[in-house]
């Protein structure tokens, strides 16, 4: 039976975790982090666009703190403990931080409805290795899946129907996050003041930035989740330091790629034209 104080510290953490969930979804929006995202954009912040980026990161901050919040109960159901996965929490984090971005509010079509007919490329907002860390995710979760079928015999305790649906858990994941990021990169985008609309390819750009951060974490989880379902990894020092790579090192590439600097590569409005109502 656990004691008192043990329960008393947790609880308390608890309340803590929900404290600042609560203040994520209500509280201010700290100068700091707008600043944040202009420097990181190379952004001029205005007049006309500062409540812009400010409801953007808004929106963001809630919807990651809620996801932390749910990552961090899921250790509770997963581990039957009262034990922190630590995978589990920023795997959570990650989860809110793609919902954020297809929650975001966006310019308003105008009086007069049309938008840029300027196509729109993914190199256009993000580097080499954000439009590859995605799908290299997804490769290493089916070469992990053929690994796992080609040593399921030499360990009995795996349970490679858990694995398969780690697998088919993974690649959906990836698929899901590679749709969201068609979509972000589609979305029209109404003509507004110029510096309405930079702040507009700016949040469309740290958006892919996230989607594709994101979907790389989540489907190194369930990567690692892969290996401990199938068993097939021997339980020594070694294995310990390949484990950490999967808990620590995805959410740490995840966290660069997120916040990789994206200064604009030119206008990427061009001319407009009627949009269907």
């Amino acid at each position: 039976m656990l004691p008192m104080s043990f329960i008393a510290v947790l609880v308390l953490g608890l309340a803590v975790l929900l404290l600042m969930t609560v203040y994520a979804a209500v509280g201010p929006v700290p100068r700091r982090r707008v600043e944040e995202f202009a420097r990181l954009h190379s952004l001029r912040v205005t007049v006309g666009n500062g409540n812009q980026i400010i409801a953007y990161r808004a929106t963001t901050r809630r919807w990651r703190a809620a996801g932390f919040t749910v990552g961090v109960l899921a250790t509770f159901h997963t581990s039957g403990s009262y034990g922190l996965e630590f995978q589990w929490a920023l795997a959570g984090w990650f989860a809110g931080a793609a919902v954020a971005e297809l929650r975001v509010a966006h310019l308003d079509r105008g009086p007069r409805t049309s938008a840029s007919l300027a196509s729109r490329r993914a190199a256009d907002y993000l580097p080499w290795a954000g439009r590859w860390a995605l799908p290299a995710a997804m490769v290493l979760c089916v070469l992990t899946a053929a690994f796992c079928f080609a040593r399921r015999g030499s360990h009995s305790e795996g349970d490679i129907r858990a694995m398969t649906l780690w697998t088919v858990f993974g690649l959906g994941v990836g698929a899901v996050a590679l749709a969201a990021q068609r979509h972000v990169l589609r979305r029209p985008q109404p003509l507004a003041e110029p510096d309405r609309m930079a702040a507009d390819d700016a949040i469309r750009s740290r958006s892919l930035h996230v989607l594709a951060a994101a979907g790389m974490v989540l489907v190194g989880s369930c990567v690692a989740s892969q290996l401990v379902a199938a068993d097939v990894l021997l339980h020594n020092r070694e294995t310990g330091i390949f484990e950490a790579l999967f808990a620590v090192g995805f959410p740490i590439l995840g966290r660069i790629l997120a916040y990789w600097p994206s200064p604009p590569r030119g206008s990427v409005s061009g001319p407009a034209a009627p949009e269907a109502a």
